[in-house]
């Protein structure tokens, strides 16, 4: 009985939706609202495009790194010389 009490419970806590926290400098800029300009939407479109940067960094490291690594590669392929054979 005690099992079922405690998964009843636990359930409960559940399935009571938390309060989305913001990170603190997006929470600051929200609140204080300083941006003494027309456009509504330039605050949203500012973190959109931080967003997509963040995104796109994991890609152009490794894309980066491996150019890097084929083009290491084709060098020292070209400074062996060719095996007659």
């Amino acid at each position: 009985m005690k099992w079922w009490a405690a998964l009843f419970v636990f359930s409960l806590i559940a399935a009571v939706p938390a309060a989305a926290r913001a990170c603190p400098n997006c929470k600051e800029a929200v609140e204080s609202g300083e941006s003494g300009d027309d456009d509504p939407l330039r605050e949203a479109r500012g973190y959109n495009n931080s967003i997509y940067l963040m995104a796109s960094m994991p890609y152009l490291l490794l894309g980066t790194l491996g150019a890097a690594g084929y083009r290491a590669y084709r060098k020292a392929q070209a400074a062996q010389p060719p095996s007659e054979g």
